[in-house]
């Protein structure tokens, strides 16, 4: 049987957390990011949850497409008021990632990997991914959205269009996950582990997302505009940048890039 997404159970659930105190829920929307960068624009606080039943134009980087069946998956955007620089904002996608990683353990017993810097896999198949957007004034954050859709109760199949293998919750543990649920154990993790980013806590959790990674100690070419970077990934820093050793053994830096990875 379907569970329809529940804005008052989820919000009950979630209780005094910053999350429940602005909460917007729509059917159908074109995105949860395009609307969150609106709502951020018109001074939305801190803390404001958008979540959709359906998608019509979802996308995720580079400004792709992000194709999602109606009322089986989980499609919302966190939006934040942090006060942190630019070179501090990446490791918020990295520990939602680990939030939604957690919860998904805990649901189905599925231990889910990075593969950086945004996508969430289970073993070879994509399950989700997350789209970071922010804006910054006088070299702070003056907000960071954070999108996020994983692939929950939809069985996938030919004909998707989709041009990259893709799995689901459902497909892989047999699990019909309440996506209720599913919300609100990622939202109350992420709340304690931003915190923990405020306060330059991060040993634990930069273990965390080494340990969860994907690429570390793979071989990876990082493509971007301008080049094509090849070398083995070593580890993702304090920051969230993959650290990759070159042909010549030299250690590269890189902050940006798709990663395409040879299984």
């Amino acid at each position: 049987m379907k569970e329809s997404l529940d804005k008052d159970i989820i919000i009950k659930e979630l209780g005094r957390s910053v999350f429940s105190s602005n909460f917007i829920f729509h059917q159908k929307i074109n995105s949860t990011n395009t609307l969150a960068k609106e709502l951020a624009l018109k001074g939305e606080p801190h803390g404001t949850i958008i979540l959709a039943e359906e998608q019509t134009a979802g996308r995720g980087r580079l400004n792709r497409k992000w194709l999602s069946q109606g009322h089986e998956n989980l499609l919302f955007t966190i939006l934040l008021r942090p006060p942190l620089s630019a070179d501090n904002i990446f490791p918020l996608t990295i520990i939602l990632a680990i939030s939604a990683i957690d919860a998904i353990n805990d649901m189905t017993g599925l231990n889910v990997l990075i593969k950086w810097p945004n996508d969430l896999y289970f073993k070879k198949k994509k399950l989700g991914g997350i789209l970071t957007e922010f804006s910054l004034k006088a070299g702070v954050a003056e907000y960071v959205i954070l999108g996020l859709g994983i692939n929950v109760n939809w069985m996938p199949g030919e004909g998707d269009g989709l041009s990259y293998p893709a799995t689901s919750l459902l497909a892989e543990s047999g699990i019909r996950v309440s996506r209720n649920r599913l919300i609100t154990g990622i939202l109350k993790r992420f709340e304690v582990s931003y915190e923990n980013v405020l306060s330059g806590k991060t040993d634990g959790l930069h273990l965390s997302w080494n340990k969860l990674s994907l690429v570390i100690g793979k071989d990876v070419e990082i493509i971007s505009p301008d080049e094509v970077i090849k070398g083995r990934a070593i580890a993702i820093d304090h920051k969230g940048a993959l650290l990759l050793k070159n042909a010549l053994g030299e250690e590269i830096k890189i902050l940006s890039g798709d990663v395409s990875l040879r299984f």
